[in-house]
């Protein structure tokens, strides 16, 4: 029922959203209203719209950052944007695959009104997927990700996903899972590095009620709740040679015993792997079956690093400050543009995963010179070094005057400097964010971005106590 649909109206000129929202309502949506851009997130997710309008007068770069901040409230929430701001050839990383829909007219035309049905046809059928993946970013390498995913997600056939730690192979499978004649079915995932041999074997096929001690009653495993679905293989690179063999004949029959069963069970399934690891150099080395190789790499999708998407930067960092922002309740940081320069040259080893971390201990110190000391001078590139190294010692409180009395006087060396400042800056991080979580040091753990271990180990070094 269109009067159940409220929907929103964004644009720069007061007067064109009106008359946009009046052409809106003539639709039959009687809950319509408008929105300038300076609109803040939090007043838009209270309101919580289903369907959002991105009028003529944003440009291009606007309505990508409203697109974005619109997922944060609602990832499933389908948006209409004017091909006048973004000409639909031109549009980065616009496509139905977001739920991102051009209309190229005025709300009272019968396009637009063709468009808006298709645009809640989506809607209806992902908001039930509160986790419906968002792949952040319009960089030239992440055109190509989307589209490849759009034209290879509907079909029934292997994907090998590949890429450093942190790039979002996951989030691809789950794009792939639910764009699919399948996504409806059940999206399982097994993850090879996380458990032993023996378990992960079981994990995956199953066992029968005595096959072994403990084994007290029939478990289906991983393959048989992918039935009708997708089974999402991660770190497939760490199976074993004999689990390969094992993993091979499912492909090759779609069938499969249980630990301990006598009977094949069949299976009706897609598989969708994921690696950090180079397969081909492990093919060479015998560490992987060359047939398993290819029945795997029938689709490949390669998950760009960080370093290969710097135009993305901006956006993720802004995506990051306002979802958690949102999600803690708290005012939105400003973002200095010497930070993002900074950001924009560190090489992120770590990619996407990292620079979340990263803005996450930003925002629980409420403090953006965190960054600064966190970032060594030697992962920057030798350029950016040279660019921004009196920024980053105004950041982090060693101004040149104080490092060059400290070298004058030969108390510190170079290195020294680097590492007490490092030093300095993680104690008081740790500091800041224990107080935040009260002392939850696993919840601290996580915002730091280390292990548990990790933070004890600093807490002991430091000598801190609640």
């Amino acid at each position: 029922m269109t009067d159940e649909i409220s929907v929103l109206v964004i644009d720069s000129e007061p007067s064109i959203a009106e008359a946009w929202a009046a052409g809106v309502k003539k639709l039959g949506f009687v809950s319509c209203s408008t929105a300038s851009p300076n609109v803040h997130i939090d007043e838009l997710a209270a309101s919580k719209p289903d369907l959002a309008v991105l009028g003529p007068s944003l440009d291009a770069d606007s309505c990508i950052q409203w697109i974005h901040k619109l997922k944060i409230i609602t990832p499933f929430m389908p948006i209409l944007i004017s091909s006048s701001a973004v000409p639909s050839a031109e549009g980065p990383g616009i496509m139905p695959l977001e739920g991102v829909y051009h209309v190229a007219s005025h709300p009272e035309s019968s396009e637009f009104g063709k468009t808006v049905k298709s645009a809640l046809k989506f809607r209806d059928e992902y908001k039930m997927r509160p986790d419906y993946p968002v792949l952040i970013g319009y960089s030239e390498v992440i055109r190509g990700i989307k589209q490849r995913i759009q034209k290879v997600a509907s079909k029934d056939i292997t994907v090998l996903i590949t890429g450093e730690t942190g790039t979002g192979k996951e989030l691809i499978a789950r794009l792939l899972h639910y764009h699919s004649a399948r996504g409806q079915g059940p999206l399982v995932k097994i993850t090879c590095g996380a458990l032993p041999d023996e378990l992960l074997e079981s994990e995956i096929f199953g066992f029968q009620k005595g096959a072994f001690t403990g084994a007290h009653k029939n478990k289906p495993g991983r393959l048989e709740l992918a039935h009708n679905g997708t089974l999402f293989i991660d770190e497939i690179g760490d199976l074993s040679l004999s689990l390969q063999a094992k993993f091979l004949q499912v492909l090759e029959d779609k069938a499969f015993a249980r630990l301990g069963g006598i009977y094949d069970k069949f299976v009706d399934t897609r598989v969708v792997a994921a690696t950090n690891s180079d397969l081909q150099n492990k093919v060479r080395d015998g560490l992987f079956r060359k047939d398993l190789f290819y029945r795997l790499n029938v689709i490949h999708i390669q998950a760009p690093p960080l370093r290969a998407r710097k135009p993305d930067i901006p956006i993720l960092v802004q995506y990051f400050v306002d979802k958690y922002c949102l999600e803690h309740k708290k005012e939105i940081l400003e973002i200095p543009a010497k930070v993002l320069k900074h950001l924009q040259a560190y090489q992120w080893p770590g990619n996407v995963r990292e620079l979340e971390n990263a803005v996450r201990r930003a925002l629980a110190l409420r403090d953006w010179g965190f960054v600064f000391r966190e970032l060594s001078l030697e992962a920057l590139p030798r350029g950016a070094r040279r660019a921004s190294s009196e920024d980053l010692a105004e950041a982090s409180g060693w101004s040149d005057e104080k490092i060059a009395r400290l070298i004058k006087e030969n108390r510190f060396s170079l290195k020294k400097i680097t590492k007490t400042c490092v030093s300095e800056a993680e104690r008081q991080a740790i500091v800041d964010v224990l107080a935040e979580t009260q002392w939850n040091r696993k919840k601290a753990a996580e915002m730091l971005g280390v292990s548990y271990k990790t933070l004890l180990g600093r807490i002991d070094e430091f000598r801190l106590k609640p």
